[in-house]
């Protein structure tokens, strides 16, 4: 699961419960230039790898928590 500045907590971290209980070898995997990922609400999320070493993998299923953008009008 893809993870970035902004990543929703809940959808993030409750999926990946969620899918663990479940017997899933699931992997946290941060966009940003370090692993450690400042949520939507200001939780900090720390992955479990870098996206780009994901890349040579073959993944069942790639789950997207939604990235909360605010912009200020």
């Amino acid at each position: 699961m893809p993870i970035a500045m902004g990543t929703e907590e809940m959808e993030a971290v409750v999926l990946a419960g969620v899918l663990r209980r479940a017997g899933a070898d699931v992997t946290l995997a941060s966009v940003e230039d370090g692993l450690e990922v400042e949520a939507s609400c200001s939780s900090r999320i720390v992955a479990d790898t870098h996206i780009a070493s994901c890349a040579d993998q073959v993944f069942d299923l790639v789950a997207l928590p939604v990235i909360h953008i605010f912009l200020s009008y």
